[in-house]
């Protein structure tokens, strides 16, 4: 079978609203991968579009569009995007990250010196099971399916901080971790309205997404339908434009990336 689009997408649950029966779409063609790849599949021509974290916009070598049919985001916790620690955050000297996210370790930079002060040093995790670790590290971000199904025991970690309330309670603005991005210049044809119709029909089958899949992904499935329909925002408004070029500003000024790029919002026309 010839498919006119690929999208590219994570495959963590979170994802689920925006991508379930995408699939079965006559034309469309549906591959998964971790969020810090997805950029590649754009960049190597490999997506028609991709679910990439909102901090690759920056750090593409080639200019991308915002295609504002669809995000994942929140107004306040995530509940898995969140860092555990042993000691208290502002003593945290070091923080291990799986790498999963580009944006999620942006983020806990900001996050650490806005709240802190502090400037942690980041490393590689070699593994995410920090409670099966001989050496647990003293802190570690931890984001997706992970945080849940394997989350570490808080007798080890009694300190914890989740990303996405730490920034609303900064700025007073929500978080997008991840929108719908395409090449400029690129025609999507009738994509981003395809997009846009399953992120909403989706919406009104959160019950039935969370069931479908929250046992393969090591979650209760009450607690998926909460964490889908209540916890996290698919929705990509003026607020969570400005939330993402704030985002961007803060990362700036902190050296993260070295100029901003102006946002382009996908135009058909």
């Amino acid at each position: 079978m010839s498919f006119e689009f690929t999208v590219a997408a994570v495959s963590f649950l979170n994802a689920k609203p925006l991508i379930e029966g995408l699939d079965r779409e006559p034309g469309v063609r549906l591959v998964a991968d971790v969020p810090s790849r997805l950029l590649e599949t754009l960049i190597e021509g490999e997506a028609s579009v991709a679910l990439c974290p909102v901090i690759d916009l920056q750090l593409s070598p080639v200019e991308l569009s915002v295609v504002p049919c669809g995000a994942i985001g929140s107004d306040g916790p995530t509940l898995t995007v969140r860092v555990f620690s042993r000691v208290p955050m502002e003593e945290v000297a070091q923080v291990y990250t799986d790498g999963d996210s580009h944006t999620s370790v942006a983020l806990l930079a900001v996050v650490f010196d806005e709240l802190f002060g502090n400037k942690p040093e980041i490393k590689t995790l070699d593994s995410t099971n920090v409670n099966g670790s001989l050496a647990p590290p003293t802190t570690v971000l931890l984001i997706g399916d992970k945080v849940v199904r394997s989350q570490p025991d808080p007798d080890l970690y009694p300190h914890q901080l989740d990303l996405g309330e730490a920034w609303r309670g900064i700025t007073g603005l929500p978080f997008v971790f991840a929108c719908w991005m395409a090449r400029s210049g690129q025609d999507l044809g009738e994509l981003p309205g395809i997009l846009d119709r399953y992120r909403n029909v989706n919406r009104a089958r959160i019950g039935e997404i969370a069931g479908t899949h929250a046992d393969g992904s090591g979650w209760p499935e009450e607690l998926a339908a909460e964490y889908l329909g209540k916890i996290l925002r698919y929705e990509i408004g003026q607020r969570e434009l400005r939330a993402i070029e704030l985002f961007w500003e803060k990362c700036r000024d902190l050296g993260l990336i070295e100029r901003i790029r102006p946002m382009k919002l996908y135009d058909k026309s």
